[in-house]
């Protein structure tokens, strides 16, 4: 069964519906069997289903009256229907009779033995009278788990937005004799525990496809994490997404926590250079008739991580990015931004000019009144030479409009004498 998260970006969908034309090349180029015959040609002529449950784990022992279904896969109407159901005796053998199949419709046979359900679609067999339905023991520990190969390809690239569609194919493989089962009632479960995959900072759009049984998608910190089982054997597993990146391109440190056999990363022609201090360059490959630079490399061990490069890649046409800055509206905030600025310079001018206007006619009228005053002692003292004020009051007088003329210079903060403590002398009779 496959696991599907669907892509919800409709504004991306033109070219997004390119990367799902090549997801399925790229699934067929590197992992599934093109020549397997899909619809058996028997199938109509036979009524009876025979076969066996067997336990593929060692000493691993069969379940007693371990239940098998027979399911009609309806095709046209998109329907699973539960044909018959039986159990198997002491030794796993299973018998189904009075087998019509339907016009339309797959039939399948599953173990209902549990997490894991082995099952068999009947319209790749041949021999209906020998049926093998493979349960195995569970395990949750995920060292049996490794990668055979991983291959990440950038066929499209969206230059006006800087956003790069990936496509990645994973053939995993569990070389143990247990299925791989998470324990999901575990409270303390936690990502490691889980068949995680990290994918580069900031993708959205993610869809993920397998063909291993059913299960969900959890987003983790670094990516996603899967709960499918993994029985012992081989499995391909098919994921997309879209990566932002700024400048000319973006780096992506993959984990390798099971290791891997094989990486190779392929970069179309046309969309920039990849490169990585793990990986070397080989020739360039050829997918859905469209030539992409490559580099690969081969046993990794696990826990290990790998620095990719990728530079280069298209940027946006200088009318691109001014058709963008446009539809973004962003100028509205920037002009108003410059009005308001203006219109607070030319108030602050105003007011300072104001302000400074004031203060040079306040200084003007200090100034007058100061020599006015100034006048009034040079007068008092003339009078005093001559003898025509008598010396207490002439001091009195002359004291109080000194006292004026500091207020004056205090009130305008000028600390300039303006007249000496001095008095002149009497004259000599």
């Amino acid at each position: 069964m496959m696991i599907r998260h669907t892509i919800s970006d409709q504004s991306l969908l033109g070219w997004w519906s390119r990367l799902g034309i090549t997801a399925i090349v790229i699934a067929i180029f590197f992992s599934f069997d093109i020549d397997r015959p899909r619809i058996a040609d028997s199938q109509t002529s036979q009524t009876e289903i025979t076969g066996k449950v067997i336990n593929g784990t060692t000493e691993g022992d069969i379940p007693i009256n371990t239940e098998v279904l027979l399911l009609a896969i309806d095709l046209i109407n998109n329907q699973i229907i539960e044909e018959a159901s039986t159990l198997a005796d002491e030794n796993g053998i299973f018998q189904f009779k009075n087998v019509v199949p339907k016009p339309g419709a797959n039939l399948r046979v599953v173990a209902n033995a549990g997490t894991y359900t082995p099952s068999v679609d009947m319209q790749f067999v041949d021999n209906w009278q020998d049926v093998v339905l493979t349960i195995y023991e569970e395990t949750v520990s995920l060292e049996q788990i490794k990668i055979k190969s991983y291959v990440l390809m950038i066929p499209t690239i969206n230059a006006r937005e800087r956003q790069a569609g990936v496509l990645s194919v994973i053939n995993l493989s569990n070389i143990g004799d247990r299925v791989w089962i998470p324990d999901l009632k575990n409270p303390n479960l936690t990502g490691l525990e889980l068949l995680r995959f990290n994918l580069p900072l900031g993708y959205t759009n993610l869809s993920v496809e397998s063909d291993l049984p059913p299960g969900n998608i959890m987003d983790i910190a670094t990516g996603f994490a899967m709960t499918n089982p993994v029985p012992p054997g081989d499995a391909t597993i098919l994921i997309s997404y879209i990566v932002p990146y700024e400048g000319d391109g973006f780096d992506f440190i993959l984990k390798l926590p099971y290791g891997a056999t094989e990486i190779r990363m392929l970069l179309a022609d046309e969309a920039g250079s990849i490169s990585s201090d793990n990986l070397h360059s080989t020739e360039q490959v050829t997918v859905a008739d469209s030539l992409f630079n490559a580099i690969q490399g081969s046993n990794f061990v696990a826990d290990e991580k790998i620095t990719i490069s990728f530079r280069r890649m298209p940027q946006p046409t200088p009318l691109q990015e001014i058709s963008e800055f446009l539809n973004s509206r962003s100028y509205i905030y920037i002009l108003a931004g410059m009005v308001g600025l203006t219109l607070i310079t030319i108030l602050a001018y105003a007011i300072f000019k104001s302000q400074r206007q004031t203060r040079t006619d306040q200084d003007k009228l200090k100034m007058a009144r100061r020599m006015e005053i100034i006048r009034e002692i040079a007068a008092l003292d003339e009078n005093y030479e001559n003898h025509h004020t008598d010396e207490s009051e002439y001091k009195k007088r002359r004291n109080k409009l000194k006292q004026k003329v500091a207020a004056i210079e205090e009130a305008s903060s000028q600390r300039r004498p303006i007249i000496t403590d001095e008095s002149p002398k009497k004259p000599e009779k």
